[in-house]
């Protein structure tokens, strides 16, 4: 089911009680390099001139994919985690524990991500920041019990049971793919054609597309043809023939990483790239876009959260106070702000605003509790409303839709993928 969009971004009364996640540092820490497979404690050089965390630490024990097919999301999470605990760490810490970051590389593996996990869980670990991939987040996923831990999912790909233990973070495939039919429907490109990986990634897009297709709203849409690819393939040419044969009014491209580069690549040899085309969120890293430049779509459009278009188009209040703080701290250890380094960063707030309300010593259940019943709470992609059947908190009128310009992304859309005047 499509999540139920809000009117807007919030009205006064509502963003008047919103919280932003902190307040933007009069200095930016410079505070940790590249990622590590191995544990890793974060600390400041500027703790003499901040308040510094002083009591024992409290361990955030974290899962990426450093290395492997998620390594360009994993490597810079694990940066971006560095650089939020030393931020947070100069500035009293959790009511005075300082974080330290215990990271292991899961290589992109669903069976290593388990092995790393099982241990700690064995250990009665509370809680685990678990990535970077869908399904390697679900093999871990299916280690929660009632009692524990708590799984924060570092990808949007993953839907948890309402009430378990597993909360998935930003914004999901099914609320992306409504903003970029919204936008194609106000453009009237209704008659479409989809080109998914059959991995994790790919399989969840076309069953979102479908779903979403599905809807009232989207009746006038045609999905001309649906091909699907082996994401290993170095060649896409015959699924892009058949899809060229249709000739879409625009085209859904679901996969992530080096084969949507394999997609690109293939519709600029074929001759495809003045097709309108819309692709996941997770191919929005600037690194991946700015190399890929040559040949990407002229019009290649991406539902996105407000981390990851520029501060000047968003409107004032405490979601772009949180994104002033996170482009702060992440352009000040030399990261880009839409360069993947987002997806970390509000799941470890909203665990940190967890344990300064619980203690650190909180349990599964009492983090749970307090995760599920979230409201008004701002981060970098938006503002966050949970409950027990909704582990995410973010919906549709979250997103923007943005398109390439060729040094960055640029919002195209209001709330939702509603288009903007003009």
């Amino acid at each position: 089911m499509i999540n139920r969009q809000r009117a807007g971004k919030l009205r006064p009364s509502t963003a008047s009680k919103a919280i932003a996640f902190s307040m933007v540092a009069a200095t930016v820490l410079a505070a940790c390099g590249g990622s590590s497979s191995s544990s890793s404690t974060a600390t400041t050089s500027a703790a003499t001139t901040s308040t510094a965390a002083s009591n024992s630490p409290v361990v955030f024990h974290v899962l990426l994919s450093e290395t492997g097919a998620g390594a360009f999301l994993g490597s810079r999470g694990a940066t971006s985690l560095k650089a939020q605990a030393a931020y947070i760490n100069a500035h009293g810490g959790v009511n005075g524990h300082p974080i330290q970051l215990d990271i292991l590389d899961n290589q992109s593996s669903p069976s290593t991500n388990v092995s790393l996990a099982t241990p700690w869980i064995a250990q009665g670990v509370h809680f685990i920041l678990n990535g970077s991939l869908a399904g390697i987040d679900q093999a871990v996923d299916a280690l929660a019990t009632p009692n524990g831990p708590f799984i924060y999912d570092l990808s949007p790909g993953t839907y948890p049971t309402p009430g378990s233990m597993v909360f998935s973070s930003d914004i999901s495939t099914n609320s992306l793919i409504t903003a970029d039919l919204t936008y194609f429907k106000s453009k009237g490109l209704t008659n479409i054609a989809a080109l998914t990986s059959t991995d994790g990634s790919g399989v969840d897009g076309l069953k979102q597309l479908k779903a979403v297709l599905a809807e009232p709203a989207f009746s006038s849409f045609k999905l001309l043809t649906s091909q699907t690819f082996d994401p290993t393939s170095v060649s896409v040419a015959t699924q892009l023939s058949v899809i060229k044969a249709q000739n879409p009014q625009a085209l859904v491209v679901w996969t992530t990483g080096a084969p949507f580069g394999t997609v690109v690549k293939g519709m600029s040899a074929l001759g495809m790239s003045n097709i309108p085309t819309t692709t996941t969120a997770g191919n929005d890293p600037y690194a991946e876009l700015h190399s890929l430049s040559p040949y990407l779509p002229k019009n290649l459009y991406i539902a996105c959260g407000p981390q990851n278009i520029p501060l000047s188009q968003l409107p004032s209040g405490p979601v772009k106070t949180a994104d002033t703080v996170f482009n702060n701290v992440i352009t000040g250890v030399g990261g880009h702000p839409s360069d993947a380094y987002g997806l970390t960063w509000d799941p470890m707030q909203l665990l940190v605003g967890a344990l300064k309300k619980l203690g650190v010593n909180a349990s599964a259940k009492e983090i749970l509790n307090y995760m599920q019943n979230l409201h008004g709470v701002a981060g970098i992609d938006g503002t966050y409303n949970t409950s027990v059947s909704d582990h995410r908190g973010l919906v549709t009128s979250d997103l923007y839709v943005a398109t390439w310009s060729g040094t960055g992304l640029t919002a195209v859309s209001g709330p939702g993928g509603v288009p903007t005047a003009g």
